[in-house]
């Protein structure tokens, strides 16, 4: 038949691309996109500007503060920045409120989200959002926020306020120092992780335009707690964050330890993106849903798998994928047949309507941040 035959000949495009896919995944890790939603328009209006580079910055339309925050967050390299703006706080009777840009950025494709100049509220509907999307609508979503103690994966709470930065010389060559808040910098630290693969965490990363920040008493405390620090150990390698980790202090036997660690859910959400992003591609609608078309689509990922392993899936683990037998049986049990008198393989090939269920076990892989050394003399 004509459509099968277009079907089997479209199947091996799937493994290229699981595999183009297994092979870029360091370079497309370190092409993150931001959103960055900033208070800007003297009228009740919302603007958007994609930007590359500082050569796409409109030259008019932005305050200084604003076009400031565009480029701390270009010095990360992220792929681009999708700016939005929204009325000043000045503008009387404003009907464009972070909920109209919310809705915008629902359903295209971004992967860090900051606002450095919104409100307490904002942020705190932001978090409330971010956990939403994530836990609901099952985006990979995630966003840097200012001392938000969200305790989700999906919301770094960055917390270091001080941060003094050489932005200008006087008239004698004299350094001149601007001093920025933590909500101001959520937009360099989007910026970061949204340009660093995942082959090195984000922790002691430099923040080389940065001359000092605030000190902490007690940084480990802090970041138990879930905050993201910049620290200066005044050893000569300047201002780094302390160490890269989201809100997370909640763990459970679904999250554990190591879902706190940037890193893990940076991997974790590429992984599921590579995956989704496929299967709509070139399954969804495409392909007949029986037992031989499930096998290669898990086939396929098998591959994917073997391409990320050692920066993104420990190569030592067995990170596998397969046809979810319970959900086979359980379906087969609500459609009136029982699976006590069917085989293994009846069970698997089970024909499941429209639905291709899956499980599988991974095994992300972290990098080196702690180390302990016993020594015996």
């Amino acid at each position: 038949m004509p459509a099968q035959e277009q079907e089997l000949f479209g199947l091996p495009q799937v493994l290229i691309n699981f595999r183009t896919k297994g092979t870029t995944a360091i370079k497309r890790s370190a092409m993150g996109i931001v959103a960055m939603i900033l208070h800007n328009e003297s009228k009740d209006e919302i603007h958007n500007y994609t930007i590359r580079d500082v050569s796409d910055i409109p030259e008019t339309g932005l305050t200084d503060e604003n076009v400031d925050l565009i480029k701390k967050c270009l010095l990360g390299t992220p792929l681009r920045v999708l700016v939005y703006t929204l009325p000043l706080s000045t503008v009387e009777g404003a009907t464009k409120t972070q909920a109209n840009v919310l809705k915008m950025l629902a359903n295209i494709k971004w992967n860090w989200l900051c606002a450095p100049t919104s409100t307490t509220q904002e942020q705190n509907d932001l978090a409330s959002w971010i956990k939403t999307q994530r836990t609901t609508k099952r985006k990979t979503f995630k966003a840097v926020l200012s001392e938000q103690a969200a305790d989700h994966e999906g919301v770094v709470n960055f917390c270091t306020n001080d941060i003094k930065v050489q932005t200008d010389t006087d008239s004698s060559g004299n350094p001149v120092y601007t001093t920025y808040t933590s909500l101001q910098y959520t937009a360099r630290i989007a910026g970061i992780l949204a340009g660093l693969s995942l082959d090195r965490s984000a922790t002691y990363f430099k923040l080389t335009e940065v001359e000092s920040v605030e000190v902490y008493e007690d940084i480990d405390t802090l970041i138990d707690k879930g905050e993201l620090l910049l620290i200066d150990e005044q050893d000569g390698d300047g201002v780094k964050i302390a160490r890269a980790c989201n809100s997370l202090t909640t763990f459970t036997t679904d999250k554990g330890e190591e879902f706190r660690k940037i890193k893990i859910i940076e991997g974790m959400d590429m992984i599921t993106d590579d995956i989704r992003d496929t299967f709509k591609k070139y399954y969804v609608g495409k392909v007949i849903n029986d037992y031989n078309h499930k096998m290669l689509f898990i086939s396929a990922i098998l591959v994917y798998f073997s391409e990320i392993k050692g920066n993104v899936l420990d190569a030592d683990a067995d990170n596998t994928v397969d046809i979810n037998e319970q959900y086979q049986s359980n379906y087969a049990k609500l459609h009136g047949d029982d699976p006590t008198t069917m085989s293994v393989m009846e069970i698997r090939q089970y024909n499941t309507g429209d639905t291709v269920a899956l499980v599988g076990n991974i095994r992300l892989v972290d990098a080196m941040e702690n180390l302990t050394i016993d020594f015996t003399l």
